[in-house]
């Protein structure tokens, strides 16, 4: 059996304002979270790693234990140790601190001043603190909410930590040392109390491609929202971070904007002549910064939406959205691939190839959702496949379930970085063929180190 300790950084809090008399560590230990901060842990509980903890711990700091009130369950209480607290600086306030003070004190293990602490002074109280709760709460998984600092002096016990923020761990490195509201390490502790690993918990995201249908009659009469009203339900309840939609019309998309408000929507319609007004758009959750984003043509002038060769049976796009979020950046890439010729395939996947490689930049991981009209056996997708991990290769259940015999045409394609788990294909969704034609499909994505 294992102990499991999480060291996790408090959510991001608001700024330290002095009170006229109030010293800087009185009203330090005062500061609340923020809004963002709120919804940040809110975000961040969502993640495998943080959730279903049997203890939880907090230091004596207002910001740490209100980020770990996120984290208990109805049965549970927050421990608070005032030896998980953060560095005390030794000033009144912060203006008194010389301009090398925190490299100083990184370098120099007895470096203070005034009443404050050492690096050492830190490491010792933290270790005190974890030894106490290893003896007290054997083979348990423990949440410890603490303070960048503190975290990080504490790990120098174990790890090789330079100034410029490399942690390494066994000549592993495991964290770029750019500390952010719920950063987070995993120690793994033998019935010894020995330490086995220390990793940092992994940024994830969910992802889902999910092709919506588009009737001309349904929308004619009036039926539409029924399905969408399904769609929404279902949306709602997985939610997702990430969704890639086909076939999304003008009014399915105002009906999603005004129900889903936790997402924003980005990109154009295609402006064909024949279903004038789909989209393929992107769903973003709010949580994430959208740094940009475009919708291309796929044809031989990708900037001039509604164009088509003539063996195409309709115009083809795809949207590309930049986003960030815990200092990590992915390039989100939907399409809808034509469903006409072999050839005429190709051509189009290759177009949405180029425009990929042309935008994705070293820093982000590309994740791609689409339609593709090709199973995974196609030639066409089978080079195209190779550049990227795809987490229903294995699968031999159909996206489309009126040819149910056929294999999937739905596709989900991540940045070889990247890793997956929980991948589905929402065969039990569709309510005898009413929310869609096309089975939705997701996975969880995570960032490997």
């Amino acid at each position: 059996m294992s102990t499991f300790i999480y060291l996790i950084r408090h959510s991001k809090a608001n700024e330290i304002k002095l009170k006229r008399n109030q010293y800087l560590l009185e009203a330090n230990k005062k500061v609340k979270l923020s809004h963002e901060g709120k919804k940040i842990i809110s975000e961040v509980c969502k993640n495998k790693e943080f959730q279903h903890f049997d203890v939880v711990i907090s230091s004596d700091y207002r910001r740490a234990y209100e980020t770990a009130f996120y984290l208990i369950d109805n049965k549970q209480d927050v421990i608070i140790n005032e030896k998980f607290g953060e560095r005390i600086h030794g000033v009144d306030d912060f203006s008194e601190l010389p301009f090398h003070f925190e490299y100083k004190q990184f370098e120099d293990d007895d470096f203070k001043i005034g009443y404050g602490e050492s690096q050492k002074d830190v490491r010792r109280r933290m270790n005190q603190g974890l030894s106490e709760v290893l003896e007290t709460y054997k083979n348990k998984k423990i949440a410890i909410v603490s303070h960048a600092t503190a975290i990080t002096f504490l790990l120098k016990k174990w790890c090789e930590i330079n100034y410029q923020g490399e942690y390494k761990y066994k000549n592993k490195i495991i964290f770029d040392g750019n500390f952010l509201p719920c950063s987070a390490f995993k120690l793994t502790f033998d019935d010894n109390n020995k330490l086995i690993d220390i990793d940092s918990v992994k940024s994830e995201l969910s992802v889902m491609s999910f092709n919506l249908r588009h009737i001309i009659k349904e929308e004619l009469i009036g039926l539409w929202k029924k399905r969408y009203d399904k769609i929404i339900e279902f949306i709602k309840n997985k939610d997702p971070d990430i969704v890639g939609v086909q076939e999304l019309t003008r009014k399915g998309k105002r009906y999603l904007k005004k129900h889903l408000k936790d997402y924003k929507i980005v990109g154009k319609k295609r402006h064909s002549i024949i279903f004038t007004n789909e989209y393929n758009c992107v769903l973003v959750k709010r949580s994430f910064k959208i740094k940009g984003h475009k919708t291309y043509s796929l044809s031989d002038k990708i900037n001039r939406l509604g164009r088509k060769a003539k063996s195409d049976n309709f115009p083809r796009i795809c949207t590309l959205v930049h986003i960030e979020k815990e200092n990590k950046k992915y390039l989100i890439a939907n399409t809808h691939i034509d469903n006409s010729s072999t050839e005429n395939k190709k051509r189009m996947l290759d177009i949405f190839d180029d425009i990929v490689e042309s935008h994705k930049k070293s820093d982000e991981y590309v994740i791609i959702t689409g339609d593709f009209n090709m199973t995974l056996d196609n030639k066409n997708l089978v080079n195209y496949s190779k550049k990227y991990i795809d987490p229903f290769k294995e699968y031999t259940i159909g996206t489309f379930p009126s040819v149910p015999e056929m294999k999937a045409l739905d596709h989900i394609f991540l940045d070889k970085r990247l890793s997956y788990y929980n991948e589905k294909i929402h065969s039990d969704s569709n309510d005898n063929g009413f929310m869609s034609d096309h089975y939705p499909i997701s996975c969880i994505v995570e960032v490997n180190n």
